[in-house]
């Protein structure tokens, strides 16, 4: 066994920081030793997490028409993919979706709306009162991703009953202008801060496969570290037709790993939270995922492409002798 590795592993398993130096070094590991990587992200994880996964769902609340040209998605109304696009869909419908989650497990349910941000007070007016009736009338968190948020509006989130804002960063600040031009990585930071200042939990990663670099994969994991996130989900480039990104090549299993795995190291007792991408990039490997040190996963259909079945991964915990 690498002995470099195991004295890296050995700082995480004490949540003692590691370094950019040493993230890299792990980042660039290849060939056999890559096991050694995965073996101790999953001490890691057991370490913080035990043998517990959770799970989360979302619901497309609001799709397309979005203002943004981020690169790698399907519902950009500069983009032709395709794909359905709907207001903002009523309340009972949101409901209906908290009440399916719960039922299958989730411990939450993700309300997704499409835009720069929330557009209107009507809209916002709508929100609030879906989050309401899901703190009312059933036992799973509502959680949300609603764009860049002002101070004020995730303060009449939180009033709804609102208890995690997620917000990803995507890439690093290098390389956030490659992958979108309509706003600004420090935009997704002051939202983020704003969100926290309010009180609520933060849900915040990344999409991989991009065209980023290992760099940018570290200097990502280290801001969300800086940041003390509390959920950290990664995601997956699966390419949409019609996107700039349409003909990338989706990253191996392997190097999906280690990506996991060194986030692991890094985020030691944070909530990593495997989610968009993982069927297409980890195919007949998916359980891996939890080995490599994830221990959280999203379940069922993603906004505009569908995940796996939910039995499937239901039996793929159980077959690991995991536990929701």
């Amino acid at each position: 066994m690498n002995d470099k590795i195991k004295t890296i592993a050995r700082q995480s398993l004490r949540n003692e920081p590691i370094s950019h130096e040493d993230a890299r070094y792990l980042m660039q590991i290849d060939g056999d030793e890559i096991y050694d990587v995965f073996y101790w992200a999953n001490q890691i994880r057991l370490r913080y997490f035990g043998h517990s996964i959770k799970a989360c769902s979302i619901v497309s609340a609001k799709q397309g028409r979005c203002t943004e040209d981020c690169c790698y998605c399907s519902q950009s109304a500069r983009y032709h993919t395709g794909i359905e696009a709907f207001p903002l869909i009523d309340t009972n419908n949101i409901l209906d979706a908290a009440k399916h989650a719960e039922q299958t497990a989730s411990d939450s349910i993700g309300i997704v709306t499409s835009g720069h941000g929330i557009s209107s007070s009507r809209d916002l007016g709508s929100i609030c009162a879906s989050i309401e009736n899901i703190a009312k009338n059933t036992h799973i968190h509502p959680h949300g991703s609603f764009g860049i948020l002002t101070r004020e509006t995730a303060e009449s989130l939180v009033k709804s009953g609102l208890k995690r804002l997620n917000h990803n960063l995507e890439t690093s600040e290098r390389f956030f202008p490659s992958v979108c031009s309509t706003h600004t990585f420090m935009d997704r930071i002051n939202t983020i801060r704003s969100a926290r200042e309010v009180g609520l939990e933060i849900c915040s990663g990344a999409i991989f496969g991009i065209g980023e670099g290992v760099d940018d994969r570290i200097d990502l994991a280290f801001t969300l570290k800086m940041l003390d996130v509390d959920v950290v989900p990664l995601n997956f480039l699966n390419p949409i037709s019609g996107t700039p990104l349409e003909s990338h090549i989706p990253l191996t299993p392997m190097e999906t790993l280690k990506i996991i795995s060194v986030f692991r190291f890094v985020l030691s007792d944070k909530e990593i939270k495997i989610a968009g991408g993982r069927e297409r990039t980890l195919r007949d490997l998916q359980s891996w995922m939890f080995y490599a040190g994830a221990n959280s996963t999203m379940i069922g259909n993603y906004l505009t492409t569908a995940g796996r079945k939910i039995e499937d991964d239901f039996q793929m915990i159980k077959d690991l002798g995991l536990k929701f």
